[in-house]
């Protein structure tokens, strides 16, 4: 089984977390919604992936506030480690380049958004939504 290890920023502004539509032709979770991050480059530490795939993915420099436990899950794409970072930022400004969309959106409106596995969990992690009912911590 493949296992892929990937960072997963929540990135908070002034209250409104930053979302992110996967592409319809995406090869994992096409039209989901999803958190920045991205998979590391070689000898590349989580905190430089992060602050990196933010950039390339935003358009924006973040500042990582703290890290998160890692997150595991399998699912039909394989197995999957994610390296959460609670990020913040002075700029609300997107310019997107792997994404179709992005929203700003408050805590209590991301239950109607379909999202990423690693996403859910993170949100969960740094206390931004509550667990679901029946989950149990990995």
């Amino acid at each position: 089984m493949k296992t892929r290890v990937f960072t997963s920023g929540i990135l908070v502004h002034k209250g409104k977390v930053l979302i992110l539509k996967r592409r319809q032709d995406d090869d994992e979770y096409p039209g989901l919604w999803d958190c920045l991050g991205g998979h590391f480059e070689e000898g590349e530490s989580a905190e430089a992936c992060m602050t990196r795939e933010a950039k390339e993915e935003s358009g924006l420099d973040v500042g990582l506030v703290r890290p998160g436990r890692l997150i595991e899950y399998s699912d039909r794409y394989g197995r999957s480690i994610a390296v959460p970072f609670l990020l913040r930022s002075r700029s609300a400004r997107v310019v997107l380049t792997e994404h179709s969309e992005s929203r700003w959106v408050s805590p209590s409106a991301l239950a109607r958004y379909r999202k990423v596995p690693a996403m859910i969990e993170a949100l969960c992690i740094f206390g931004l939504v509550p667990k679901p009912a029946g989950r149990t911590a990995r």
